[in-house]
């Protein structure tokens, strides 16, 4: 798709501004029409030598990690769906109160959450390339599902909840931080439901 752009970075030079838990999620900057820019950010194990690998002499590489940034435009935030249906959204907009609720699936059969993480024997083992010092014991264990929304966010509620999970809104963001293990408990068989508002 043209309005797609990929970029893949060296874990250890990525989003200094994130914690190790919150590098991956989707991101959602909506209009006051509906449409607007999802960029999607995913934890990955790369094949391929990059270009400080190819650049380099007098080492053997042990482990890659990298993140995959990727950005693209829809016309209607209601038909943006992540996984087939694992993540969706249902907007009313254009009231003196315009709402939106977020549906989010749990449990073992998650795919939309294996998109953007590896397994945990994996993050763990890219966790020594993203924090050399050893004090980051897991990346990518914790997702960020955040919406930019066309004024003040009013509230931010997420039903029903679970370990670890917070809801939360800045100004015009709103933010759902979610652990992968608690997405992925076999037990966790109810939708989760965001719901936004604001004016």
């Amino acid at each position: 798709m043209r309005f797609l752009t990929s970029v893949a970075l060296l874990a250890s030079l990525f989003l200094a501004a994130c914690s190790g838990g919150e590098l991956v999620g989707i991101h959602v900057a909506l209009n006051k029409d509906g449409s607007g820019i999802v960029t999607t950010r995913s934890l990955v194990e790369p094949t391929a030598p990059g270009p400080t690998e190819a650049r380099t002499t007098g080492v053997t590489w042990l482990t890659r990690a990298s993140l995959l940034a990727v950005q693209g435009k829809f016309e209607q935030l209601n038909d943006l769906k992540f996984g087939d249906g694992g993540v969706r959204f249902s907007a009313r907009l254009g009231d003196d109160q315009p709402h939106l609720r977020v549906f989010v699936k749990r449990g073992t059969g998650a795919e939309w959450v294996k998109s953007l993480v590896p397994e945990v024997a994996a993050r763990r083992a890219m966790a020594k390339v993203y924090d050399p010092t050893g004090r980051t014991q897991e990346v990518g264990d914790t997702l960020r599902i955040e919406i930019v929304v066309p004024g003040e966010v009013v509230t931010s509620d997420v039903n029903p909840g679970g370990r670890g999970v917070e809801p939360a809104h800045e100004r015009k963001r709103a933010y759902l931080l979610i652990p992968v293990k608690t997405l992925l408990e076999a037990e966790a068989t109810e939708e989760m439901v965001w719901d936004i508002s604001w004016r």
